[in-house]
């Protein structure tokens, strides 16, 4: 049972973040960035704050509280400000398939900045990866110069990469329930300015749209939150995030489930450049310790 939990925790993650690329763009279609963010994380912060009133005897130290604050404002605020202006223009599927490059990152920053190490194997997948990026961008508007929708989703995924390193310390020591509400509480602050706007938008918009922004605010951001980052405790950071190239591939069905929309020609190529690369790196990593043992 013990090991049963940890995988529904990873692969709920991946489904719940795999149906919010299509719900978000068919959101951004009649609001606008910091609406959709405000209206994703209004449920999720007021679930965190009974969560943490009601958990009040659990004491957070100084320093850990000063590293919610950061990974809140980080992979929370900029993460889906960037994320939702860049998704704006890119389509659902080139979207979830360039913002799920964070394992990449992941693994650059711990190589550069945190000293570890990563094998030749992994820097394989990530050129692999980066390859099939570059092609998915190409056929986006804008492409990959500094501001297109393409550069602004890519950052996203580094501040993913960063909010993956900060958290996973701290859900070993408070815990996966702990850990999220702190850091939705700090990520959502910045988002009260527009929490007015969201409920006039919300309230006036067509049923459709209502049901929308309630499962992108229950399950993508409130389970999804919890589950990834219970996932991110068990599994590391590194290990943790491989699973999130299995996101675009849903987002792709979904979203031509829900909406009838299908990827571009170079959307799918570029897309299966980068599950190649994932798996080319896994079956690497596999052989390896198949040898040494």
């Amino acid at each position: 049972m013990k090991k049963i939990v940890p995988i529904l925790a990873i692969f709920s993650t991946v489904f719940f973040w795999g149906s919010s690329f299509p719900a978000m763009s068919f959101l951004l279609e009649t609001s606008n960035p910091f609406i959709l963010a405000a209206g994703r994380f209004s449920l999720a912060f007021f679930l965190a704050v009974i969560w943490c009133v009601t958990n009040y005897k659990q004491r957070v130290k100084l320093n850990h509280l000063l590293s919610y604050i950061f990974a809140g404002f980080v992979g929370i605020f900029l993460y889906n400000l960037f994320l939702n202006h860049g998704q704006k223009i890119v389509s659902a599927g080139a979207g979830s398939f360039i913002v799920n490059c964070n394992p990449l990152f992941t693994a650059l920053i711990g190589f550069f900045i945190l000293k570890q190490k990563v094998s030749y194997i992994h820097w394989l997948g990530i050129i692999i990866c980066m390859f099939g990026v570059g092609l998915i961008s190409f056929d986006q508007e804008g492409g990959l110069n500094i501001g297109s929708g393409s550069t602004l989703i890519l950052f996203a995924a580094i501040l993913t990469a960063i909010y993956f390193h900060i958290i996973k310390p701290l859900v070993l020591i408070y815990g996966a329930l702990t850990s999220t509400a702190y850091t939705i509480i700090f990520g959502t602050i910045p988002m009260l300015f527009w929490f007015p706007e969201t409920y006039d938008f919300i309230s006036r918009s067509s049923n459709e749209i209502k049901l929308t922004y309630l499962w992108l605010a229950l399950f993508p951001t409130a389970l999804g939150y919890l589950t990834w980052t219970y996932s991110v405790g068990y599994y590391g950071a590194n290990k943790a995030s491989l699973f999130l190239y299995l996101i675009p591939p849903i987002s792709i069905i979904l979203n031509y489930l829900w909406y009838q929309k299908n990827p571009s020609l170079f959307t799918i190529i570029g897309g299966l450049i980068i599950l190649l690369s994932v798996f080319i790196t896994l079956f690497l990593q596999q052989n390896k310790k198949t040898q040494k043992t």
